[in-house]
């Protein structure tokens, strides 16, 4: 069987897209807390949404890459 190798760069890239997609989900629940005036505990109690919210941003944008990356390379 053969083994597949990840290079320390791809990892890192991944980490961070995945930290992009952690703050942009954190920042629309602080927006959404501060739109609807709501106490600061929802910062907490709403993170297993976030994170929801964190997987679905990431795998849309692993979806839009994976259609990226078959356009170009039927191109070449």
């Amino acid at each position: 069987m053969k083994d597949i190798l990840i290079s320390s760069i791809r990892i890192k890239k991944e980490l961070i897209t995945l930290s992009v997609c952690f703050l942009i989900g954190f920042a629309a629940n602080v927006g959404a807390i501060i739109f609807y005036k709501s106490t600061s505990v929802e910062l907490v109690t709403s993170l297993p949404y976030v994170l929801v919210f964190v997987f679905v941003i990431y795998f849309i944008w692993s979806f839009l890459r994976i259609i990226k990356w078959l356009v170009f390379k039927k191109k070449k």
